[in-house]
């Protein structure tokens, strides 16, 4: 798999950033409430969308986000962020909902519904969302899927996170390579309503952090509740901070903006295939796509146009 350098995305970046003369440097669109889990976003007169959000932090698609030990095994999220419990009496709840539940009820509903396989509808079952699960089960009426986690093939342990961008020419779903690395490709999470607008998965779009100035072209690369979400790489450079092979615990929230002072925007591009073997590959067209959009003339122009959230 290549290794992409900050320097040579900080070069590739400054080149995209120069004005696009081929494209008019304009924002013109419209104003659309409640897409992709913002109060305003903004259509594009090309079928583009851009909204004002926050930079949370997406983490899968690394290949130490969980284990069914967590911290104590390096892990750098909670297993309570990638499931949703469903119990015998119809009940469900989402792992995540409270730190209590997180490290309480829900590694207690875990470690029994495990211990019984995954799949008795008398003890429950997990629905594994940020894991990748197989198979399905029947409780209380309703199918719950993916509910077997999947443990990398490599032997270390840990979960295969998966992202829904993937290598289909590696088709073994349980090999982590095959997915968007959230260490190294700048990528963005779009909701199922802005993907149902036409923004493929695999297409690309740029992310400008208003106080810092700095504009990072990124693939979009995976699904989640909404606007407002990048890769571990993507809210590193955005923060002017390197790319690393490596993070820590403590390092994992770096470059994390809480305020919707992010514009995010989602070029209707057509999608690319991910080669998850060419990182490098996949930063130059995310950055040959903005600069063909129009680049930081055109994006400024949006930066005064797109409604505030």
């Amino acid at each position: 798999m290549s290794r992409i350098s900050t320097g040579l995305i900080l070069c590739v970046l400054a080149a995209a950033l120069v004005p696009s003369s081929g494209v008019a440097a304009d924002c013109a669109g419209t104003i659309i409430s409640a897409l992709g889990g913002v109060n305003r976003a903004w259509v594009l007169s090309d079928g583009g969308i851009a909204a004002f959000a926050k930079m949370n932090i997406n983490i899968d698609g690394y290949k130490r986000a969980y284990h069914p030990k967590n911290a104590d095994a390096g892990a750098l999220i909670h297993l309570c962020n990638a499931g949703k419990v469903y119990l015998p009496d119809g009940t469900s709840y989402q792992g995540s909902e409270s730190s209590r539940t997180c490290t309480g009820r829900f590694m207690s509903d875990v470690a029994r519904i495990g211990a019984a396989g995954w799949k008795d509808a008398s003890v429950g079952a997990v629905n594994w969302y940020g894991i990748l699960g197989h198979e399905s089960v029947r409780i209380a009426g309703r199918t719950v899927t993916s509910v077997v986690p999947v443990v990398q093939a490599d032997g270390s342990g840990f979960y295969v996170s998966p992202t829904a961008l993937a290598d289909s020419s590696i088709t073994d779903r349980a090999d982590q390579s095959r997915y968007v690395n959230a260490l190294r490709v700048p990528a963005a999470v779009v909701p199922s309503s802005v993907l149902s607008r036409g923004i493929a998965m695999g297409s690309f779009g740029v992310a400008y952090e208003l106080n810092k100035k700095i504009a990072v072209p990124f693939v979009v690369g995976d699904v989640g509740p909404r606007i407002g979400e990048g890769s571990v790489a993507l809210a590193r450079l955005i923060a002017g901070q390197p790319l690393k092979d490596e993070i820590s615990r403590s390092e994992r929230f770096v470059g994390q903006v809480d305020r919707p002072e992010v514009l995010w925007i989602f070029f209707k591009t057509p999608a690319e295939k991910y080669d998850s073997k060419n990182e490098e590959a996949t930063v130059a067209k995310a950055n040959a796509a903005y600069s063909a959009w129009g680049g930081a003339e055109r994006l400024t122009a949006c930066a005064k146009v797109v409604p505030r959230n």
